[in-house]
Order: C-alpha cells, then structure tokens, then sequence
C-alpha cells in the first residue's frame, strides 16, 4: 500500500510541476498527430531486425503525462465518490526500409479511488477488487504490427474490444461513458486481432480473454467480436456506419445481478464467477454536420441463452459558438431485458447532460448531470460530477 501511494503522489507532482505547456489540436482524436510517422529508410534488413531496431530507437516514441481528478455526488446515497489518477500515455511508431512495420500504445494509471456507487448503490467487492484502493491499471497495452498494409494488421496486448462505437472513440478521459460496460459488459480486453482498411471498407476481428481489465481464466471465459464499417479516413475520418457482432462467456457481475434480481424463479441460480454467456449483434454510427457531432448504437442479443435484451444509446455534442471554448453534450441510453416478454419486461434508463471547458486542446473541466429514470438493479439515481483532465506531451525522456 505505501509503494502505491508512493508511485501515485510521485508521478503527480511530476506531472504538476510541468503543466504550464498548452498544446493545439484534439485532446483525444489528434493525440499521437505530434509523432511524425517514420519514413523508409536504409538496406533492406530481415523483418524481425528491422523490428527489434525501431523498438529500440527512442527516438520513435512520445510520451504525454497525464492527470484525472474527478468526483460524483449521489443524491440518493448522500455520498461523494472519487476517481482520482495520474498516469502517462506512451505511442510509439517503428518503420523498417519498405515503411511503416508496426506502433504501440500503453497508457498507464495509478489510481485510487473511494465510495464508489452505480444505479444508488455503493459498488462493494462483488462488483470491484475493493470499494476504496489505491491501483495500477493499464488501459491499453499493445503492439501492433502491420503485416499486409493495409488490409492486415495484427494486435496483440490490451486493447478495445472490436464492437460497437467503442472502437473509434476514447473516453478513459471523460466522464461521459460509451454504452460498452451496459451493453456488452467490457470495453478494453486482453487478447489478439486483425484489423485493416482501404477506401471501401474498414474491418477488425478479435478473440479475447472475456475478463476485462485483469486478465484471469474462469470457466472458460473468452469473447470473439467483430466490426466492419465504412472507411475513416480522408474528408470521411469523422462519419462512419458499421456493424458489429460479440459472442462468448464474459466476466460481468452487474450484469449476473440484474438476471437474479429480475427473473425471481432463476434467483438461486449459480453463477460461476460471475461468468455471463452472451451474444449480441449491433449497429453504430457517427455524423459530424457543422457545430453538431451525433453519435448512435443499437444493440441486441441474449443472455445466458435466456433472456433477449436490446439496447439504445446516442450522443449529441455541439459547440457553443465558432470560437468558443465551450462544448455541451447529451446522452441517452437505454438496456431493456426480457423484450419477448411484453407483461415481464425490465430496463434500466438513464439520461445524461454535461458541459465541457476546454482551456487548451490538452486540458479541459467537464461538468456532467446523470439522472436514472428506472432500473432493474439497483436503485432510481440522480448524481452530479466534476472532472479535470490534462495531460503534456514530450520526448521519452523529457519531464
């Protein structure tokens, strides 16, 4: 406990001591725009050589520092939760004499966090390793290397799970949340995948461990996902339309909850380990028109080969004026079981607004009001939270 104290405070004040740099661009979408890609240089050498030298080279690698200090107050709890962290983002991008061979991508965090709750009930070791704990976490953690440009592209590590609008967004650093977590029960997972794309369609395909976060085996827990949608790249790299699809046996405690909680006559059922088996089949997209960015999901699919579920999700953002600093947001989203049972149907419903502060591309405060209109498990919810992201970028080694 006192070396995670110490990791966490320690890597802290490095990052307060070395805030006052501002940067220009997209804190999340145009994060890694600063490391000029490398170019085909040199003999031609086996590839295993030309990879193991550009792993080597810190010259191919930026780091950014980055902080998350956020808090949420439950009205119904009367309680306060903190989510607090400081941690750093490594990309990096290797190339051999025939272009780009491979990147990385680790991003780390020493967290503690305190009383935390969801749905009006405080989260206890069922659902997490311990309510209030210091931790490391790292939220993504792999290596990609480009096989075939551009079509074949391998992934190995931890990374997002390849359904859903999950895929081509990043929220580790905001406190509104993609629809994942209710939908399929995970976001990032430990595990393997091709991916690639060309001007007609983009593809990945992934088998993971099914365990989240950790990495653990529990009666055979796995996930196979897949997503195709239209290319993101030129003038199209904002607006996108795919489909996904996820089956397999998935670590999900909330998710065993609300079976038991709703369906009384399979209350006694056992769970081993919380292990859910799922499928789910799904459709997203993305628009960006003028000042307005509107984000969509529809997901459906059956749990543990009973209950039919179907979910909803989107996002609206728009800009408070063309040079403003200001951003508000609003989200809805919705997971309803039992949908072939019209008198015996379940859902939890949960709508959300927030206001977001950009005082550079790199730092921001986000305010955010959720209010549950009804759940299946747990309690009807309102909480308010606040959060303050930042992060600078630099060298490997410059602080």
């Amino acid at each position: 406990m006192i070396l995670k104290k110490g990791i966490f405070f320690g890597i802290l004040l490095v990052f307060l001591l070395n805030c006052p740099a501002w940067a220009e661009g997209d804190i999340f979408d145009q994060i890694d725009k600063g490391l000029e890609k490398p170019k085909a240089t040199g003999e031609h050498k086996p590839y295993p050589v030309n990879l193991v030298n550009a792993l080597a080279d810190t010259k191919n690698y930026i780091l950014y520092k980055e902080i998350y200090l956020s808090g949420r107050y439950s009205f119904d709890l009367g309680k306060t939760e903190g989510r607090n962290s400081a941690g750093f983002i490594l990309f990096g991008t290797f190339s051999g004499p025939e272009g780009q061979i491979g990147d990385m991508n680790v991003q780390f965090r020493a967290t503690y966090y305190n009383d935390q709750f969801a749905y009006g009930q405080k989260m206890n070791r069922e659902y997490t390793d311990k309510s209030d704990e210091f931790k490391a976490e790292f939220h993504n953690a792999y290596l990609r290397l480009r096989a075939l440009p551009p079509m074949l592209n391998v992934r190995a590590g931890h990374f997002y799970v390849p359904y859903g609008i999950q895929p081509w967004i990043d929220t580790h650093g905001t406190l509104l949340q993609s629809p994942a977590m209710e939908f399929i029960g995970l976001d990032r997972d430990w595990g393997v995948a091709i991916e690639g794309q060309n001007d007609k369609l983009e593809y990945q395909l992934g088998l993971t461990r099914g365990s989240g976060m950790d990495y653990f085996e529990r009666d055979n827990n796995f996930a196979l996902a897949g997503k195709l949608s239209t290319p993101r790249i030129g003038q199209r790299i904002n607006d996108w339309l795919g489909i996904s699809f996820l089956v397999g046996r998935i670590f999900d405690p909330m998710g065993v909850e609300r079976l038991r909680s709703w369906d009384m006559e399979e209350k006694a059922e056992k769970f081993n380990g919380n292990i859910i088996e799922r499928w789910r089949t799904g459709i997203d997209g993305q628009k960006v028109i003028g000042p307005a960015r509107l984000r969509f999901e529809i997901t459906g699919g059956k749990d543990a080969k009973k209950e039919d579920v179907l979910g909803q999700f989107f996002e609206l953002k728009y800009a408070l004026g063309k040079n403003s600093r200001w951003s508000a947001y609003l989200q809805g989203e919705n997971l309803t079981q039992n949908i072939n049972r019209p008198h015996n149907r379940g859902s939890d419903t949960t709508v959300r607004g927030g206001l977001t502060y950009s005082f550079s591309a790199n730092y921001n405060i986000q305010f955010v009001v959720s209010r549950d209109l009804n759940t299946v498990f747990g309690k009807e919810d309102t909480w308010i939270g606040i959060l303050f992201y930042g992060q600078k970028g630099g060298g490997l080694f410059e602080w």
